[in-house]
This record gives structure tokens, C-alpha cells and sequence, in this order.
């Protein structure tokens, strides 16, 4: 629900964000698949995916946030530092996208939504299934149907997509796409390319999270927060 000046209320991240707490604050989750992320990560001797790292980033119906990392899942209003396999967490999930997602977003319903390679899978449909993301999003450049960078939903329910510094809409004429800087002027130009996630609030105020910095559309030209500043609850190893 809106404030009477048009604002979101603050979640309990954006609280523990606005006074800086770090720690000490968050719920404990309770389920299957639930590890530490020391424990979720093999020792390899190296970090793990540097050049992947975070690869999913979505606004939940609550306004916690939620993060995807290799074939781990974390979300804002979890314990601290705390992940769950993809596969416990989302039990319709296909084999196949069990790890290494590219996107993941949440519908108006309040299903979530995951892209890999050229295919969606959505988890108010049967377990496993898939669809082509050329069949289930017909306005999408032909160029965007094996993989994307980012996606996410807009508060009227029409669908984004980033990839390689452009951006579709599925409201939009079909096929057609706009540079990511002429469409969104606030973004740094360093954003595009590499997102790692994107998602859209009910004000349609939009956040880009490119590596270890965030970009929100409300702050002004260019400027940018630090990831572990804005998600103080992320497991360490997330934060970049």
C-alpha cells in the first residue's frame, strides 16, 4: 500500500537501510535446503564464478528482495548470511535451471519467474515444464530469444528485458528495443552492460544492480550505492 505522498512504505531491509543497522534484525527461516553460505560454496581454492557472480535480483510482493547466485537463493527476510538451494526453495524448477539462472522476476500474481538460456519457466505452471521465450514473449527481438541479462515486471504487467545494452518492453511495437541510456538517462553508462539484475517498484521506480553497485532511477543523474550498503543482509561473498 502506498503513503499519502505516493511513497512505499519502507520494508524491513529498507528500515535496517535507512538506520544502518547492520545486524542483528532479521527473521529466522525456517525449511529445507537451508545452509549457511560457507557451507553452500565448495572449496575450490578460487572465488566461486567471478565472472557470473549475482545473476538474479528481484522485488518480492512484501518489498523484501531476493538474490540468485550460482544455484543458491537468498531473499532480505532470511537469517543473515543464510542462502537455500534453488531446487529446495523452488521445487517446480526444471533440472536444468537448477543452476546458473540468467533472470528471475516476480509476476503480479506473486509467482516468480525464471529465464535460462532461451527458456522461462514460471512456478504457477506444472512442475519442470518450460516454454520458449519466443513462443511465451512474441514481441521479443529475435535477438533476445536464446538469453538475456535481465528481466523484470512493470507495475501495469508488461514484461522488460535487457540484453547487451538494449532493452524490449512487451508493450512496445514488436521487435523493438531502445538503447538502455536514451531510455533510462539516470543510469551511470558504465551499467550498459553486465547487469546482474533489475526490478521495478509500484511507483515505477526502477532499480539496476551491476556487480557490487546499485542505481535507482529517484536518485539523480549517475549516482550509484554500494550493493552491501543497500542489502547489508546479503551473505559476504554476495556482495560483489
Amino acid at each position: 500500500m502506498l503513503k499519502s505522498d505516493g511513497r512505499e512504505p519502507l520494508s524491513r531491509r529498507g528500515l535496517l537501510r535507512r538506520t544502518a543497522a547492520v545486524g542483528g534484525a532479521a527473521t529466522i527461516a525456517m525449511g529445507t535446503g537451508l545452509a549457511t553460505a560457507a557451507e553452500a560454496a565448495p572449496a575450490t581454492g578460487r572465488p566461486a564464478a567471478p565472472a557470473r557472480g549475482n545473476t538474479g535480483a528481484y522485488l518480492l510482493p512484501d518489498n523484501e528482495n531476493g538474490f540468485i547466485r550460482g544455484g543458491e537463493v537468498f531473499h532480505t527476510d532470511w537469517a543473515d548470511g543464510t542462502t537455500r538451494t534453488l531446487a529446495a526453495h523452488f521445487p517446480t524448477l526444471p533440472k536444468s535451471f537448477a543452476h546458473g539462472v540468467d533472470a528471475a522476476y516476480v509476476l503480479l500474481n506473486g509467482a516468480l519467474g525464471f529465464i535460462k538460456d532461451g527458456e522461462a519457466h514460471h512456478t504457477d505452471w506444472a512442475d519442470g515444464t518450460t516454454r520458449t521465450l519466443a513462443a511465451h514473449f512474441p514481441t521479443l527481438p529475435k535477438t533476445f530469444a536464446h538469453g538475456v541479462d535481465a528481466a523484470y515486471v512493470l507495475p501495469n504487467g508488461a514484461h522488460g528485458f535487457i540484453k547487451d545494452g538494449e532493452v524490449h518492453h512487451t508493450d512496445w511495437a514488436d521487435g523493438s528495443t531502445r538503447t538502455l541510456t536514451a531510455r533510462f538517462p539516470t543510469l551511470p553508462g558504465h551499467f550498459a552492460s553486465g547487469m546482474t539484475g533489475v526490478y521495478v517498484r509500484r511507483d515505477w521506480v526502477y532499480t539496476f544492480i551491476r556487480g557490487d553497485e546499485v542505481h535507482h532511477t529517484d536518485l539523480g543523474r549517475k549516482v550509484v550505492r554500494k550493493l552491501a550498503d543497500e542489502f547489508p543482509e546479503l551473505p559476504a561473498s554476495w556482495r560483489s
